[in-house]
């Protein structure tokens, strides 16, 4: 008989513990980084929410990493904490978010209906400021741990069958000159071929690894998605340059500034038609999400994917309807101007459809996503 206290290992737990250790020995170890950064990202949104409702007082019932059933939980003071065994995310249960929802009467002043409007937008805004936090820190991280890479005059690549293979260009030669023309940076090499004609040919000068000066006839391709300019076809050697922390800080922030932009018009392409939804290049599920998760991991670039990411789950979460975060906001505000409560029941309704309607869009995408990836259909 066990003893009195002691906890049994929840299955669920061994369960996912197996799951991890499988995937692992079987040379799926991108798959679960993809997964746990995606968790890593939606945990931080509620912990946005948790670290905000605790400082204006409001009762949080339940704090979780993952989803129940639960790995391993525990209560300290009124909030449950636990470790659920679906690692996509986290949640956060504040009392009186939902309409109508009855209160003991010891909660009903502590209640997240029952404060004041700036305290409960900031509390739900506090979700999405996360993400962008983190985007900020990721990207920080980033620049600091693998600098800056600046592209070299020193060719590093050479595309298989391109002008430039065929001229004869090796790894490892240096560019030098292009019809007279002379290469300061690698910059000044490509806007010296992109403003050539494709077939044209240029005489280019390059230096050997064994300190050979040569020069070679190039007939100029057509450089893919841009058939008007010339294309060589070799790709720069790159040397990281680690700048001082503020700069770091400042560069972090001019690239997350850069990532919000470029989200905000992808949105707008989306909405205006200018970008297919169900196309290649359209908006992707979480299985596109994790099918490109894994090919950044692959190839060093993730923690970029991440910040995007990050970006992304803060943005979307403010648009103004519910479920969203935003949605929250935009009746809070409601609330604000008309000087009472919008009726519950209205509330209800605008749950409903926004959950029917993200499940439905939940749908939607993971087919395009299986369509993208398996070409059925």
């Amino acid at each position: 008989m066990p003893e009195s206290g002691r906890r049994r290992p929840s299955p669920w737990g061994l369960l996912l513990v197996v799951a991890i250790a499988l995937l692992i020995a079987t040379g799926h170890w991108t798959l679960v980084v993809a997964i746990l950064g995606l968790a890593l990202l939606i945990f931080l949104h509620e912990l946005g929410h948790f670290l905000a409702a605790k400082a204006f007082h409001m009762r949080v019932e339940r704090f979780y990493i993952g989803f129940p059933p639960a790995v391993v939980k525990r209560t300290w003071g009124e909030t449950e904490y636990g470790v659920g065994s679906i690692p996509l995310g986290g949640f956060c249960k504040i009392s009186g978010m939902m309409p109508e929802e009855k209160l003991p009467d010891d909660v009903a002043p502590r209640a997240y209906i029952n404060k004041p409007v700036w305290q409960r937008n900031i509390t739900i805004f506090a979700g999405p400021f996360m993400n962008f936090v983190a985007a900020l820190a990721i990207m920080f991280v980033f620049i600091q741990a693998g600098g800056i890479q600046q592209p070299t005059l020193t060719v590093a690549q050479v595309v298989k069958g391109s002008p430039a293979a065929v001229a004869g260009l090796r790894p490892g030669d240096r560019l030098i000159s292009a019809d007279g023309r002379t290469f300061k940076t690698w910059n000044a090499t490509t806007a010296f071929f992109e403003a050539h004609a494709p077939h044209q040919t240029v005489t280019i000068v390059y230096r050997t690894p064994a300190g050979q000066q040569r020069s070679a006839a190039v007939t100029l391709a057509a450089r893919p998605g841009a058939p008007k300019q010339g294309y060589v076809g070799v790709g720069p050697r790159t040397i990281a340059t680690y700048p001082a922390p503020w700069r770091a800080a400042g560069l972090a922030v001019t690239q997350t500034a850069s990532i919000v932009a470029a989200t905000f018009k992808g949105l707008w392409m989306l909405v205006s038609g200018k970008i297919d939804p169900v196309g290649p290049d359209g908006a992707a599920g979480p299985v596109g999400i994790i099918s490109m998760s894994q090919t950044a991991v692959r190839q060093s670039w993730y923690p970029i994917l991440l910040a995007f990411l990050s970006v992304n789950l803060g943005i979307i979460n403010l648009l103004p309807f519910l479920p969203f975060d935003g949605g929250h906001i935009f009746f809070n505000v409601m609330e604000s101007v008309r000087g009472r409560r919008v009726n519950p029941r209205v509330l209800e309704r605008a749950i409903a459809i926004g959950v029917v309607v993200l499940v439905t869009l939940f749908i939607l995408l993971t087919y395009n996503d299986l369509h993208r990836i398996f070409h059925f259909g």
